[in-house]
Parts: structure tokens; C-alpha cells; sequence
């Protein structure tokens, strides 16, 4: 997921969102894998009357079912002015079973 936080976020700021996005994460049985902020950047095109935001980025595993009432989680929290959740297609291993003799 990536989140954008209003231009008037910080380094702390940006802190306080990660751990947020991260107890959420847990509370809804995920894990989380990393997290990265990116910083203060211009934006393409004004946001909520921002022309700059503070982007941050978590990478986590949770469970579909999960996803809906996490992704209602990030729509109510207000300092977060946009997000886009993604999800990675991880190919699945098909395991070939050797007949029995």
C-alpha cells in the first residue's frame, strides 16, 4: 500500500501513520513485511487543495476477507488524503504428487 499524507505532514507524522497502518495490519491478523517513507513530494495534480504530500509505503500480507474492513480503517482516518492498496499476484506453486508403487 501506498498512502499519502497533507503537505503539512513530517518525518514524525509520518512515523506515527506507519505504526498506525501497522497496528491495524495486526489487529486484522496480517503481517507486515517493510516499510519505507519516501518523503515530501509535488504532486501531480492538487489533492484536497494540496500540491505537495508526504508519501509512504507498507508492504504486508493479510487476508482478503481482512482487506474490506482494513481499507474502511484508511478511509476514516482523515490524515491520509490518498491511498492506493494493491494486490500482488504471487504465482502458486503447483506441486506434482509422485505415484504410489
Amino acid at each position: 500500500m501506498v498512502w499519502i499524507l497533507d503537505a503539512d505532514a513530517d518525518e514524525e507524522q509520518g512515523t506515527e501513520s506507519i505504526e498506525k497502518i501497522t497496528s491495524l495490519v495486526v489487529d486484522a491478523g496480517g503481517e507486515v513485511t517493510g516499510t519505507e517513507a519516501w518523503g515530501k513530494r509535488v504532486l501531480a495534480y492538487p489533492i484536497k487543495k494540496n500540491s505537495e504530500g508526504y508519501y509512504l509505503q507498507a508492504n504486508f500480507e493479510i487476508d482478503g476477507p481482512q482487506a474490506q474492513s482494513f481499507e474502511r480503517a484508511i478511509y476514516a482516518d482523515q490524515s491520509i488524503i490518498r491511498h492506493l492498496l494493491v494486490r500482488a499476484e504471487t504465482p502458486v506453486a503447483i506441486v506434482e504428487e509422485e505415484p504410489e508403487s
